[in-house]
């Protein structure tokens, strides 16, 4: 049976950079459906023309085209990285960083119930934790564009760790309970309340713009197998 060559491989991977899907592990799980699709056709009748029947295969997904495809992926990886996330979160659980949990949740909730200026203090330290954060996310945003003008591959679960996942949208999450979690509820629960999720919030930060890109090669290689081979 007549079988896709190199060359047309090639050009199934142009085909789908060209009808936006940047992704290589996206592209691959495209192209690889787009190949079968081919030699399925040529199974049945070896004189098919290949771009023909490419744009044949492209119609089928519809008016979108690859877009479906490519939001179930985004989903999916989406879940593996918040799994990842929750994954390094569950070993603040275990000694030794749960003392330091327990450690920096007692110091927010004594500085805001004993402390004359412990708003101001815990709220100096949540300013100073999300300027850091911010810096980081800058030099990962910086990582990712140097990768992107060295033409390299880019899979969509290292896009997600570069970008820091969602985590932009929980950043000013500290200082909104500061200002106005107290507002809410009485003043010893609202403390502890806010001394539990300000922990938790730095937790996060901490795992998204730390933890996972300084393993993003080991993650990489365990979601994709094939980059053993180049990465």
């Amino acid at each position: 049976m007549r079988k896709v060559n190199q060359n047309q491989t090639d050009r199934l991977y142009r085909f789908t950079s060209e009808h936006l899907v940047e992704y290589y592990d996206v592209q691959t799980e495209l192209v690889d459906h787009l190949a079968s699709a081919i030699e399925e056709k040529w199974s049945q009748n070896p004189s098919f023309e290949f771009e023909e029947m490419l744009q044949q295969e492209f119609k089928k997904f519809g008016v979108f085209g690859f877009l479906e495809v490519v939001e179930a992926r985004q989903k999916a990886m989406t879940k593996t990285y918040w799994n990842l996330v929750l994954n390094e979160a569950l070993t603040f659980l275990k000694l030794p960083k749960v003392l330091l949990i327990i450690g920096v949740v007692s110091f927010i909730f004594w500085s805001l119930t004993k402390l004359e200026f412990g708003k101001i203090i815990i709220a100096s330290i949540v300013l100073l934790e999300m300027i850091l954060l911010f810096y980081q996310l800058i030099k990962l945003n910086g990582e990712k564009k140097k990768r992107a003008k060295r033409n390299e591959k880019i899979y969509l679960l290292e896009e997600m760790i570069l970008n820091v996942g969602q985590i932009a949208a929980i950043s000013f999450f500290p200082g909104y309970l500061l200002i106005h979690f107290d507002k809410i509820v009485p003043v010893d629960i609202g403390s502890i309340i806010m001394a539990i999720l300000i922990t938790l919030s730095f937790v996060i930060h901490y795992i998204a713009v730390v933890v996972l890109p300084s393993r993003k090669e080991e993650i990489l290689i365990e979601i994709y197998p094939e980059l053993k081979l180049n990465y």
